[in-house]
């Protein structure tokens, strides 16, 4: 998920933060009338950055600042040869979920001294927005009405990794349920229901391979996560560890991956790490995906010859980037602690260097002094979450290295 500060801080903040409307006109009655070159056949867009923003939970405020933040920085021109497409779900406020909202896709873009916001489409409002079938549509609907020789992604909710959407903490503690990707809430405040998606239903609902997929969620950067996902695109950008409400920088984010010949994915990195170090807190990646493989055949050998070590290994010994989540370790020290040489853990440093483009921590993370920072977490078994253990048996990071037999 997006770290929370307390409800007060959030109230005050949704008290003076809204989306600044009057400067982005929106058609809300359906798709917009103005000509524009978006479906016109034989035009293509160079590159599209699809912002998918599924805020129908208590960030809503956050995301709301987020694209106002994104209409200050960088916006293409109606007819320049990029574009801005949004997703946006988003309940009536952070804690109305009772109140069924419409999901719209919209294209922003500046003409003359203005930030026009148009909509295109219109989904019902019973609208389940991290369903599988459904953004895949969305995306398909997007690429059908903006075709262009390149897309990225940025997704923008809650997270928690490969941790399964159906898993409690109430399976094995008298605690509370977990979130895997994507937050829509339903039902009244006290008690709600809340629709997620596991990382395999993610990849499933991509329909298309992405040049990139920056994760503005928490907990997205484990090793897990980047197996499971790496025919879906060619980098990923995501945090090992939680990432604060306020979410990257979304000032810098589309001239980062917009306005040059590439996409800056390391600066997109080096902009949200800055943004924390004042006095915020944050763990940055970037991977190149099609490397991971390299890393799951370093890591098999060392997972056998130490696998006496595996489900014996002290959490409080491990360099954690945990605040309410106890599974995402560093990758590395993980390794380290399980007795690994440096003779076993050389082909592993190398697969690493190859994979982690871009790596960065804040000193302390929420609580935590980070001492050794490898760039990537992994799920540390123990029996104190057997029935966990037991369910990340099935990953794909788990079948490929056997790392819990």
């Amino acid at each position: 998920m997006k770290f929370r500060w307390t409800v007060l801080i959030a109230a005050v903040i949704l008290a003076f933060c809204s989306c600044n409307r009057d400067l982005v006109p929106f058609d809300n009655n359906g798709p917009s009338k103005r000509a524009g070159r978006e479906g016109v056949s034989g035009l293509h867009f160079d590159k599209v950055m699809i912002l998918y923003s599924e805020g129908y939970n208590n960030l809503r405020g956050f995301l709301d600042e987020n694209f106002d933040q994104l209409c200050t920085g960088y916006v293409p021109g109606r007819w320049d040869n990029d574009a801005i497409v949004v997703f946006s779900h988003a309940s009536v406020d952070r804690s109305n979920w009772t109140t069924d909202v419409e999901p719209v896709v919209f294209r922003i873009y500046k003409h003359y001294d203005q930030i026009i916001r148009d909509t295109v489409f219109v989904y019902p409002a019973e609208t389940i927005s991290v369903d599988t079938a459904f953004m895949k549509k969305v995306l398909n609907d997007i690429k059908d009405k903006y075709p262009s020789d390149s897309y990225g992604l940025v997704y923008t909710s809650h997270g928690t990794g490969w941790i399964p959407k159906d898993y409690k903490k109430s399976d094995e503690f008298s605690l509370s349920m977990r979130r895997s990707i994507g937050a829509q809430y339903d039902g009244p405040y006290s008690n709600y229901i809340c629709y997620q998606m596991d990382i395999d239903e993610f990849k499933k609902a991509l329909p298309y391979h992405l040049d990139y997929i920056v994760m503005d969620a928490c907990l997205m950067g484990g090793v897990e996560v980047v197996y499971e996902w790496r025919d879906l695109c060619d980098y990923l950008i995501a945090s090992p560890g939680e990432v604060l409400a306020d979410g990257f920088d979304y000032v810098n984010i589309a001239r980062r991956l917009l306005s040059g010949e590439k996409p800056d994915l390391l600066g997109v990195c080096e902009d949200y790490y800055n943004m924390n170090v004042p006095n915020g807190d944050a763990t940055v990646g970037l991977y190149d995906c099609s490397k991971i493989e390299a890393l799951a055949e370093a890591c098999a050998p060392i997972f056998e010859a130490h696998r006496d070590r595996i489900m014996n290994v002290s959490p409080s010994q491990v360099q954690s980037f945990n605040y309410s989540y106890q599974y995402h370790y560093d990758f590395r020290d993980i390794l380290v602690k399980l007795g690994a040489t440096d003779e076993e853990l050389a082909p592993v440093d190398a697969a690493l260097a190859d994979l982690i483009l871009y790596k960065n921590a804040t000193e302390f993370f929420l609580g935590n002094h980070i001492i050794t920072y490898s760039g990537l977490s992994m799920f540390l078994p123990t029996t104190s979450w057997a029935k966990l253990t037991e369910r990340y048996k099935s990953t794909s990071w788990n079948v490929a290295t056997g790392f819990v037999k």
